[in-house]
């Protein structure tokens, strides 16, 4: 599964990122997102691309890696319309999902096919641990005893056709 993730978004939802944040600790706190991302995805066969807003940018800048993240700036636009693109431009819309709380973007998602998940949703998930898609699925918390001969006779008279 490709992730196609709403950087600020998701660092917003997860406490990362606050209002009034100056603009010199924008840059740290973002490593840091990224580093806390990279261990929690760690593991997993998914590839998770971030998305950052970058409207006023310098200049555009290449997707770069980041601790097996693949990480891009949306030089000249937002990450919502960014994402919009590279929704519009995956080759098997069932094996992406975009990660935003933004509607617009999740709408996108829904109309060419794609998964979608919250913020909240996809942290859930990601911090869960890893199924091995071969593996049975996991017990019942609570197993239900095998019912004795007098309970089976009971729903048997309840249940016994008239006619």
């Amino acid at each position: 599964m490709v992730f196609l993730i709403d950087g600020y978004n998701l660092m917003h939802a997860v406490g990362m990122l606050r209002v009034g944040l100056p603009k010199k600790q924008f840059a740290p706190a973002r490593a840091r997102f990224l580093d806390w991302l990279a261990d929690a995805a760690r593991g997993r066969p998914d590839t998770l691309r971030v998305v950052f807003d970058a409207v006023h940018g310098p200049a555009p800048s290449a997707e770069h890696g980041h601790r097996g993240l693949r990480v891009r700036f949306a030089f000249a636009q937002t990450a919502d319309e960014q994402i919009e693109e590279l929704v519009r431009a995956v080759n098997v819309p069932k094996a992406a999902a975009v990660v935003s709380n933004d509607g617009q973007v999740q709408e996108a998602a829904r109309r060419r096919g794609c998964g979608v998940f919250t913020c909240q949703a996809f942290v859930d998930w990601l911090i869960a641990p890893p199924r091995d898609p071969g593996a049975p699925p996991p017990p019942d918390d609570k197993p239900v005893p095998e019912p004795t001969a007098a309970e089976l006779a009971a729903w048997e008279a309840a249940f016994r056709m008239k006619g």
